[in-house]
């Protein structure tokens, strides 16, 4: 017995309407199946819509809208996690202290057998200095001690230190931050285990 026009228009717009929030009509068929209604009156209604201009739009859309997101997503992921935004990358020491020096942003990055340091100077004259990854060959006490730990230094415009890239302990009273307090326990323990007070 075919379907009360009444209905088979409610029916119609609860499917057009979950359709466009972007249920397929595989999921809406089967949500109105589980509510008894029959299979043949709901594959007519789902024909008409597909037949519908609006609905035609949509579908020819979908595929453009996914892959114009994608594109979207894989732009803003490129700019934030292989390129630091508003940074200039330097491949030379030199590169960097100049812009440093300048008070520019800019990013810097050595591997010390395998100890991976990453060097960051910001307009307002600051750096850090973060280590990255730690070699394999350390113990694993150190590198939960200094993994991922970094320190910030403020300094003068052309005053800036160069011994902050050169050494781990050099111009350390001009900064603060977890990386500086672990190297200070780290070298309070060795001079206590050369004294013999541990």
């Amino acid at each position: 017995m075919p379907m009360d026009p009444e209905l088979k228009k409610k029916v119609k717009d609860y499917i057009d309407k979950e359709y466009h929030k972007g249920f397929t009509f595989t999921s809406i068929e089967k949500v109105l199946l589980d509510r008894g209604y029959n299979k043949e009156d709901i594959d007519e209604i789902i024909n008409e819509l597909v037949k519908e201009p609006s609905i035609q739009k949509l579908k020819k859309g979908i595929p453009f809208l996914i892959i114009s997101l994608l594109l979207i997503f894989g732009v803003i992921a490129f700019i934030f996690f292989f390129r630091p935004f508003g940074y200039e990358t330097c491949d030379t020491k030199e590169c960097f202290i100049n812009l440093a020096n300048e008070c520019k942003p800019s990013v810097y990055t050595i591997n010390d057998a395998g100890t991976v340091y990453e060097f960051k100077s910001f307009s307002d004259c600051t750096f850090t200095k973060t280590i990255t990854h730690i070699s394999d060959s350390e113990p694993e006490p150190i590198k939960e001690m200094f993994l991922k730990k970094s320190f910030t230094c403020n300094y003068e415009k052309n005053s800036f230190e160069v011994k902050w890239i050169d050494t781990l302990l050099g111009g350390l009273d001009k900064c603060t931050g977890p990386l500086k307090e672990a190297l200070y326990e780290l070298t309070i323990a060795q001079y206590k285990k050369e004294k013999g007070i541990l």
